[in-house]
This record gives structure tokens, sequence and C-alpha cells, in this order.
């Protein structure tokens, strides 16, 4: 439950909560030093310590999840700034107020449940469903856990578990905001409507030099230039040199022979199981495989769940006895093996050969292969000759031409995008070559850019094109069209306005309509998704914005305009399907924990040792004084 009442902090609802909260943790001293705590306590919620060790394992996996969502990870000012250290302190010192709740309450679990529920968890299991000791410890040591500290903090987890469903769990919303969610998510709406569009219009006059200089000084920030670097490029790697390697047919052929061993691919089986708890269904399924019938009937007759390995090589099953057995299997036997829960029924769906393949399929493989390692021999020594002729002045082109490389002349921008296509480097190699691309000076000599232990780049800057303003002879018929879109779209809006006060001061759309030769539409009875038309979803939450008679003007996705007045509304009274009840409950549960945990957390009165804390995420603030303390 625990964690379907923290998902409630990713709504909006939760989202306001979480200011509060913040502003709250604030209150508690988040800008004072606390000297009393241990140089190894980040914070002490009542008569509790949240260390330095859980406050880090925490905060590196907030830091994870907002990686994954920004794609890239936040320093530790941006992290500041995003407020995880706050969030991930508050979410800590809940668990600790719930856990001294708990504590006083007596709640807890044993060990012999608590062994079960690690024998259970899918995260510590092997390929077969078995928990799997290895697997178990290495988990622990990723997330900084030892045995003891792990179980501790399992125990203290149910226990938050039990205070919550203790409390919380009988609670029901009432009945009207079942209502108020039903009629919000199916009521319907009959709207009329006419659509407005580019084609309602008149044509617009192409504008004068005058407007459209004024247009450009009003909107130059969107017409200038980016700086540009033009270099002439080359790259050394053992890919770059390979081209220019003769590989003979002998050759190939005698590595070949060489390497036949290693090309050799090993058998693969696809393996499914099903388990047969009991001994009925064991005798069941033996009468059916002496009746002949197959195994996906088996399990579909006797209401089986079958478990489907994947094609495995016999070195990949790690369970000695089902790796033996399936192996011996012709394709579609069955065989009936012992397993953990019980016997488990056994095939093999498919049988891919292993073996050698012919000398033709490979053929390419091994000369790229060859070409590639005799490269990389060559790699250092000629790596070594350029930087002489670099350190000589020798031209790039020369460079190239004596090793059979390629100086190419690049258009740089500060991205490094250009790079990617042109040299065949990967983003993070473009984006290195460009910095000193752009840090570098005409005229001077660079030193060549390694990328790695067998990549190098070597450049001359030829010429620098400042970024600068875009004049109007540059961009004439571009700021032509902008100008012109720009007087289209306010007129379009201006029209709808129109139209809509007419509405509003009571003549009708149709009337409305009919005056200026459009064609008045009768819409069918729509939700908050629209029709899939002109009424999309734009149109259709702005005419859910009142009852019968309420009007209004909204621009859809299309760029047009759609006037609409509520002509009916279709109520609707039934009653909600269980997952939407469902779903109401949790968030009205959840609503009541937050403010439970809230009132719980400022009971428990949390302080703060800034000084660690801000060793602990990597960032030296300077000391504040407590704005809590009374001078």
């Amino acid at each position: 439950m625990l964690d379907n009442l923290r998902s409630f902090a990713t709504s909006f609802w939760g989202k306001i909560l979480g200011a509060f909260l913040l502003v709250s943790l604030a209150g508690f001293g988040i800008t004072g030093v606390i000297f009393s705590i241990g140089s190894n306590t980040v914070a002490r919620v009542g008569d509790r310590d949240i260390s330095t060790r859980d406050f880090q394992r925490a905060y590196q996996n907030q830091i994870s999840v907002v990686s994954n969502q920004l794609g890239t990870v936040p320093t530790a000012e941006q992290a500041l700034a995003l407020g995880i250290p706050s969030t991930v302190l508050n979410r800590l010192a809940t668990d600790e107020s719930l856990n001294m709740l708990a504590s006083e309450l007596g709640l807890g679990v044993s060990n012999e449940r608590l062994a079960m529920e690690l024998r259970s968890d899918p995260a510590f299991t092997d390929g077969l469903g078995n928990f799997d000791r290895a697997t178990f410890e290495r988990a622990l040591r990723n997330a900084g856990y030892t045995e003891n500290s792990f179980f501790e903090d399992r125990r203290e987890a149910s226990g938050r578990q039990q205070v919550a469903l203790a409390i919380f769990s009988q609670f029901k919303p009432p009945s009207t905001l079942n209502e108020i969610m039903q009629r919000f998510g199916n009521d319907r709406r009959v709207l009329d409507y006419v659509v407005l569009s580019e084609t309602s219009l008149l044509p617009v006059n192409p504008p004068s030099d005058e407007i459209l200089q004024e247009y450009l000084a009003e909107n130059q920030e969107k017409y200038r230039t980016e700086e540009t670097r033009t270099i002439k490029a080359m790259q050394l790697s053992p890919q770059a040199l390979a081209g220019n390697i003769e590989i003979s047919e002998s050759e190939i052929r005698a590595e070949y022979e060489r390497t036949r061993q290693n090309l050799s691919a090993p058998e693969k089986r696809a393996i499914s199981f099903a388990t047969l708890k009991d001994d009925e269904t064991v005798s069941l399924f033996e009468t059916g495989m002496a009746e002949g019938k197959d195994f996906n009937t088996l399990v579909e007759e006797l209401e089986l769940e079958a478990t489907v390995l994947g094609e495995l090589t016999q070195e990949q099953i790690p369970e000695v006895l089902l790796a033996q057995r399936a192996f011996e299997l012709d394709l579609g036997e069955i065989s009936i093996i012992p397993g953990v829960e019980g016997k488990r029924a056994l095939v093999v769906t498919d049988i891919i050969e292993g073996g050698a393949p012919p000398l033709e399929e490979v053929a390419e493989q091994i000369r790229q292969s060859l070409q590639t390692d005799r490269a990389r021999l060559q790699y250092i020594d000629i790596l070594d000759q350029i930087e002489e002729q670099r350190a000589a002045f020798m031209d790039l082109e020369q460079s190239a031409a004596e090793f059979g490389l390629q100086a190419m002349e690049v258009p740089l921008t500060a991205s490094g995008s250009e790079l990617t296509e042109m040299l065949g480097l990967d983003a993070d190699e473009a984006e290195r070559v460009a910095d000193v691309v752009f840090a570098s000076e005409p005229g001077r000599l660079v030193p060549s850019i390694p990328l790695g232990a067998s990549k190098t780049v070597w450049f001359d800057l030829i010429k620098i094109d400042e970024a600068r303003d875009q004049t109007l002879e540059e961009i004439r018929e571009e700021l032509s069209q902008a100008w012109i879109g720009e007087q289209r779209a306010k007129e379009l809006e201006e029209l709808a306005q129109s139209y809509l006060s007419q509405l509003q001061e009571g003549r009708s759309l149709e009337e409305i309509a009919v005056i200026n030769g459009l064609f008045p539409q009768i819409s069918i009875p729509i939700g908050r998704s629209g029709d899939g038309a002109s009424i999309d979803q734009l149109v259709a939450e702005a005419a859910h914005g009142g009852g019968e008679g309420y009007a209004g003007a909204q621009k859809n996705a299309e760029g047009d305009y759609v006037v609409f007045s509520v002509r009916s509304i279709a109520r609707d009274d039934g009653e909600l399907n269980g997952d939407n009840l469902q779903f109401i409950e949790d968030g009205y549960r959840n609503t009541l924990f937050a403010d439970f945990t809230t009132a719980l957390n400022a009971d428990s009165r949390m302080s703060i040792n800034q000084q660690v804390l801000t060793q602990a995420i990597g960032l030296g603030l300077p000391q504040a004084a407590n704005p809590n303390r009374v001078p």
C-alpha cells in the first residue's frame, strides 16, 4: 500500500502537497546547522537518526531516477535546484516517523515471514523462478546493504505497511466524490459549432520592406546565424587504415580453418515447462501424455500456466537436471521431472542446430577482421609518423595521402553534429572535438585529439564565421511568410472572437453562420477527448467549461478555430466500474495518508546537520543562520 501511497506524489494534488512539505521541511532547520548531531548523521527525527549511509543510498537512487528522466546526471547544484536533497530527506523523515509509531504500537514481522517474502521476491530468483543466493548477495552489494541492514530495512518497511493498512484500509470516499468523478469522465455534450480556417479569410497583401524591416527588428533574436568554424580534419583509427590492407583468398581460407571451432555455434533449444503442484495433476497429465495429447493441449485442459524459458544452450541453463533432460528430448517430446514447488512437465518446442557456418558465409567477416588486426599493429607507428609530420608543419592533406587516409573540410557548429556524419564519430566524440575547435585560434598548431586507445583526430582551423544578425536581403522570403502567417493567425482569432461576442449577445450560431457563408454543424455527443476531427481534446475541454448554452471559441491542434455553443448535456448517472472505483479509493486514501504523515512529521520534529548534508550531496554551501533561532 505504501508504494501506492507514494505514487500519489506524482499526481497534481501530490505535487501541491509536496510543495507544502518542502516548505515545512525548511521550517525544521534546513538552512541551519545543528552541532549536537553526530558526524555520521544527516538528520534526527525524534530519537531516531538518519545516517549518512542511508541518506546517500536514497539520494543516489533518486538521482538515478531523475537522470533517466532528464537524459543526463544532474550536478550537485542542479540537484539542489530541483529539490532532490529536501525530497529525499522528507521521505526518510516520514519513514522514521512511521517507524517510531509502528514501534510504539508493537507492530512488526517475524523472521519466518521475512524469509518467506525473501524467497518469493522475483528480484532474487534465477531464470527458473527459484531463490538464488548469489543473486541476492549481488543485489545487496549493488544497493549498498549488508545482510543485517537489509533485513532491518525490510522489517521496518513491513511495520510501516501495517500502520498504513491498519489506519486507512477501511476508509471509503463519499458517494458525492464518486458521482463527480463519474460525471467528469462520462458526461457527453452536443455542440452547435462552426469551424474557421484560413480559407475563411481574405488574402493578406505582401508586406512592404518597411514593414519587414520593423518585423525583423522586433524578432531579430530568431534570425541570427550560428558561429561556424571551417576545419580540415583527419582521423586515424584501425578501421580507417583497414581498407588499404590487401588480404588474399588463401589467407582467408587459412584463418577460417584456424578459427573454425570458434565460429561454431552451440545447439540451442526452445524450452517450456508447467508446474504440476499435486499428485492428481501429475496423474492427469501422464494420462493425457499416454493418449498422445501434446503439451499445449494438456496445459489448456488442466488450466495450467506454462513458463517459456526461451532459446537456450545447455550451458545457459543453471539447473543441471533440467539442462540434461531438455537436451535429451526430441522435438515436441514431454518429460516430467522434479522441481521445488512440485513436479514439472518439460517440453522442447524448437531445436536450433549448432555447427560451423560455410566459408562463403563468413569470408567477408574474416577479411575485415584480418584487415583490422593488421591495422592495429600499424596504428602506433603511423601515429608517431603523423605527429612528427605535424611538428614539421606538413599539410594534413599530404599526411592523409601518404597513409591512405582522408582529410575532409568540415563547416562545424558548436554542437559538433557535422562530425558524426562526415567523420563517423559518435556524439560524445564529436562534442569533444568541437570543444577543442571552438577553443582554438587561427594560425596555431593544435595538438592531436585522442578519442580512446586507437582513435586520434587532427585538424587545422581554416576560417571562423562569427555569429551575426541576418539581414533583410538574406531572409526576405522567409520573413515575408512569417509575417503573413502571424497576420492571418491574428485575423482568424479576431474573427472567432467577433462570432463569440455575437453568440454571447444572444444571436444564434446558425444565424451567424448563414450571414457569413459558413456551414453550421451539430456534433455527436462528445466526451473530453472530442470527436477525433475538428473537435479535438483542446476544443472538447473548453466545451466542458460550462453548462447548456455555454459558448466559446477555441483553437484546435490543426490551427483552426471552433466557435461553439453547448446544445445539450447527456448526464451519465451509471455506476463506476471496479477499476475506476479502486482508483478513486486509492486517491482518497493517499490524500488522507499524506495529511497524516505531514502531521506526524510535525510532531516528530526533525533536526538537520547541514554540514554533513552538504558534504553528503557533494556541495559546499555557506552556513546560514537558523531561521527558528530567537535572537
